[in-house]
């Protein structure tokens, strides 16, 4: 019906609509209609190789088309549709920027709240079923409306994928990885969440350490500083296969003892398409970066080794930091469009102890819960809450030493 208005338009493009119904006589017939007009084009046919489909429709047509399939030569116009999708206008960035803006609430005002409070309560809960619960607040009416209260048309807000919760020595850091059925472990904890608006997709990632050792500490504070300085190589005319090159040898030159940690990519440009195959921030990628791409920007160590583990869930982790970025002009770095604090401080908590708690009763809990709080930028910034929590955030605990 959405095609139906623009068919017959004066000084339009001739247009027939085929219609795929429940017939199969009808479906068949319409099938061949295709086919006689590919023909009558011509003998080539655009492809995108890098994609797979599947599906009644689909099999149904391959079946119809094997027997033309030899009279015609295919060829892959994927990377020219990706380059005319890769740069995004003014209405697509806005767009981008509320479902980053999407994303990050959940993060911030709901993910982090109930992990923090299933480690309180001591509740027993798997990553699978925590994932589920956090997509769920789209389907909660009320909690939606408390979440995004400021969002227009929120019908047009959904997940792009299920989201992802990896904890207790289980982490899949690729882009099909599923969270697993084990409980959710106070170790490291890796969250991440994707969402799309008007079907423009943002991701953010996020890595919350419980009761961190020094070299955890360390491994993080160094991941996070290589981002950060990805955001200021991340110009137009960059290369995105040296870009990872670049990010890789600093991993090589200033940790070596990470180097075979390090993730095989950095992430890729997003939009319509969830993960564009041919912009990817890769060794091998001669794509280059452009004004007004919008790239979701990744950086992770994984297969790391705790040494000081206080238990066997605890001896291996991972860490990864996934931003949705924009491509800025000249030599400005790239714009973080989503919004949740990733400094130290804020994603390291501490299970309370008595060197945290000054009380005169030893199983007393007091307050000191890192909450989120917007800040004028629309970040994340720390500040006490007024719920009993029995972890501190590093920022408190640091503060009651220094008392």
């Amino acid at each position: 019906k959405i095609l139906e208005a623009i068919q017959g338009t004066p000084g339009g493009v001739s247009l027939e609509i085929l219609v795929y119904g429940k017939e199969a006589d009808k479906n068949n017939e319409m099938f061949g209609k295709l086919v006689a007009a590919l023909k009558s084009s011509g003998s080539t046919i655009g492809i995108i190789s890098s994609e797979t489909t599947g599906g009644k429709f689909v099999d149904e047509w391959a079946a119809e088309f094997a027997a033309s399939k030899s009279g015609f030569t295919e060829a892959d116009f994927g990377p020219v549709l990706s380059r005319v999708l890769a740069v995004k206008e003014d209405s697509e960035i806005k767009y981008e920027k509320t479902a980053s803006g999407l994303c990050s609430t959940v993060m911030r005002d709901y993910f982090i709240e109930e992990m923090a409070s299933t480690f309180d309560q001591e509740k027993s809960i798997t990553n699978e079923k925590m994932a589920d619960r956090v997509a769920a607040v789209l389907t909660n009416d009320k909690l939606a409306k408390k979440l995004f209260s400021k969002v227009p048309m929120l019908d047009m807000a959904e997940w792009s994928s299920q989201p992802l919760v990896l904890s207790g020595g289980q982490y899949d850091l690729s882009p099909d990885a599923e969270s697993s059925t084990a409980l959710l472990h106070a170790g490291t904890v890796v969250c991440t969440l994707s969402m799309r608006y008007f079907m423009y997709n943002a991701t953010i990632s996020r890595t919350f350490m419980i009761d961190p050792s020094p070299e955890q500490d360390k491994n993080y504070s160094f991941l996070l500083e290589l981002q950060k300085q990805m955001l200021g190589w991340m110009r137009p005319g960059e290369s995105m296969g040296a870009l990872y090159v670049r990010a890789a040898n600093h991993v090589k030159e200033q940790r070596p003892d990470l180097a075979a940690n390090f993730v095989a990519d950095c992430g890729g440009i997003t939009g319509i398409e969830m993960r564009d195959g041919i912009h990817t921030i890769a060794q091998g990628s001669a794509e280059l970066l452009q004004a007004n791409m919008v790239v979701v920007l990744r950086v992770g160590l994984q297969d790391l080794v705790n040494a000081k583990a206080a238990d066997k869930l605890s001896k291996t982790y991972a860490y990864q930091l996934i931003d949705t970025v924009l491509v800025k002009d000249g030599d400005a770095p790239a714009e973080v469009l989503t919004s949740c604090s990733k400094e130290p401080n804020d994603v390291s908590f501490f299970f309370n102890d008595d060197e945290a708690a000054p009380s005169a009763k030893p199983d007393a809990k007091r307050d000191a819960k890192a909450d989120a709080k917007r800040d004028g930028n629309g970040a994340a910034a720390a500040r006490p809450s007024t719920r009993k929590s029995a972890i501190l955030p590093s920022k408190f605990r640091s503060e009651e030493k220094g008392d």
